[in-house]
């Protein structure tokens, strides 16, 4: 995975540091283990040209807790 640090630095400045995920219908707040996940995967046709720049774009990125992100790849 291959994201610009200035699109990494916008997502972690626009979380604040702290997981995005929603659990129990509120937001997370964790901020152990976290990492960027894609919303819309690459392997769902984001790998190539404009449909890579999209899928690594602030937009689809969200900074998410291990568990979190455990839970999202669970409901695909």
């Amino acid at each position: 995975m291959t994201i610009s640090s200035a699109v990494a630095k916008a997502v972690w400045d626009r979380a604040e540091g702290l997981c995005e995920g929603i659990r129990d219908g509120a937001r997370c707040y964790s901020s152990v283990q976290l990492g960027k996940h894609h919303i819309i995967h690459r392997g769902m046709g984001g790998r190539k040209g404009r449909a890579k720049k999209e899928s690594d774009s602030m937009e689809n990125l969200q900074l998410l807790c291990e568990r979190c992100h455990r839970e999202s790849l669970l409901l695909r």
